[in-house]
């Protein structure tokens, strides 16, 4: 299986501040009312998993998804 969403890198904090979204959309609004000076714009990441279980133990397992080296895009 595969979820597919989209981070905006917070860029003086951390990386549990990251904002994260459905939608490229979403994600680009958040930043815009969070202060576009603080995220990085928007990424997509895409995460293939086995089954729910996977899906945690990559989240919660050592480093958990490594969300900064997602494919940035322009804006």
């Amino acid at each position: 299986m595969k979820l597919t969403y989209w981070v905006c890198i917070c860029l003086d904090d951390s990386k549990s501040y990251n904002i994260r979204a459905k939608t490229r959309r979403e994600a680009k609004a958040q930043r815009t009312e969070n202060g576009e000076d603080r995220f990085s714009s928007p990424r997509k990441v895409t995460v293939n998993y086995d089954n729910a279980f996977d899906l945690i133990y990559q989240t919660l397992g050592e480093g958990g998804i490594e969300e900064g080296n997602a494919f940035p895009l322009d804006d």
